[in-house]
């Protein structure tokens, strides 16, 4: 009897042991289990546009985006419109803002969340010394290669081409040849007629400047461009100088950064457009996250909107240009890039390049 009891006594001790382990594997199960799910991307869905960083109680927040026009303002309403968040806008010109953002990294007071719209190069430049953010978003998968930063620093939104601005009265006054080709700026009688910026503070002119570089060799190009500083009085701090002095009677021809539209000709019948015919310059308008940011998620969902098709929708629509998706169209009468000869640029050479460039174009400046 007693054996029984002592046998009957283990029977239950196993399997009270039993019950107790697989409980305790129920139980590391379910908390797997609710680990899997709390770690589950929630992605808002919008109209056309989608992110998974956007909540609700982000309505009322606000970001601040520096810029090199003011023109995307409308983008920006739209943006507060879809998500309640709002941005201030500063305008700046290229060089100022990437000084700007050094100055308040350095000093560990940083005031911008974005940058949005400027040269592909300056943006390079920024995330090579730390300023911007690193973010992989979804939307992004939707460009192209040559459209985004290969290490998610920077995505690109509208599309801008060089071309020159000519002011047709001018020309004919001057018995000079229309302009086609990049040589044709160097007409003995079109000295100091020729507007063109400064391309330490100007996006435009650092891109006509080192793409001619890296179309016609470091040799051949110095050589065109020191007879091309002959040819300019004077260089202008904003890109969108040289159309206004051309419209105003000031030079004759003006290198100027189009979205691709042609108000400038519809609204001043004395001018012409010219796209030249051996190549031009051109880059994607990016946006980015500034690093340092106290405002990252909001930020985030910037990015993700901007780059959705809704948002790329708007960017078309408000600036009037062909953008970075291929899913959205050229907005009517924008000029197709597939019709103009575009230069191969490498917008990464010409970031890691540009103080040797800039040093170099300061000193056949100052000859």
């Amino acid at each position: 009897m007693k054996k029984i009891i002592v046998i009957l006594t283990m029977f239950l001790l196993v399997f009270s042991l039993n019950g107790c382990k697989a409980n305790e594997e129920v139980e590391v199960e379910t908390q797997d289990n609710k680990e899997e799910t709390s770690n589950e991307q929630v992605i808002y869905e919008g109209d056309n546009w989608s992110s998974s960083n956007y909540t609700t109680d982000m309505k009322g927040n606000t970001l601040n985006l520096y810029g090199v026009t003011d023109k995307v303002r409308p983008i920006l309403d739209v943006f507060e419109e879809d998500t309640g968040i709002k941005i201030e806008n500063l305008t700046l010109k290229n060089g100022e803002i990437l000084q700007r953002l050094k100055n308040e990294y350095d000093s560990g007071v940083v005031i911008a969340d974005l940058w949005f719209t400027g040269g592909a190069d300056t943006f390079i430049n920024a995330a090579e010394e730390g300023l911007l953010l690193q973010y992989e978003s979804e939307n992004g998968k939707m460009l192209d290669d040559i459209m985004k930063d290969p290490n998610n620093y920077w995505y690109g939104t509208s599309l801008t081409l060089v071309n020159w601005v000519i002011n047709k009265d001018l020309i004919e006054e001057n018995n000079l040849k229309m302009p086609e080709v990049w040589e044709d700026l160097l007409q003995e009688n079109m000295k100091g007629q020729v507007s063109m910026s400064n391309p330490a503070s100007s996006g435009t002119a650092y891109n006509v400047v080192s793409a001619i570089l890296q179309t016609k060799g470091e040799e051949e190009g110095w050589e065109y461009l020191k007879k091309l500083i002959e040819q300019v009085p004077f260089f202008t701090a904003r890109g969108s100088d040289p159309a206004n002095m051309v419209v105003n009677g000031e030079a004759i021809v003006g290198i100027n950064a189009s979205n691709g539209d042609r108000e400038l000709e519809i609204n001043n019948p004395n001018i012409k457009l010219v796209y030249p015919s051996d190549g031009t310059g051109w880059w994607p308008q990016p946006v980015a996250i500034v690093n340092g940011t106290k405002n990252e998620a909001e930020a985030k969902v910037f990015v993700d909107w901007v780059i959705s098709k809704k948002g790329m929708e708007t960017v078309a629509e408000s600036r009037n240009a062909a953008v970075a998706r291929n899913d959205v169209s050229i907005p009517e009468g924008i000029q197709d890039i597939n019709d103009i000869k575009l230069f191969p640029t490498d917008f990464q050479a010409n970031a890691l390049k540009r103080e040797s460039i800039l040093e170099a174009w300061n000193k056949c400046v100052e000859k």
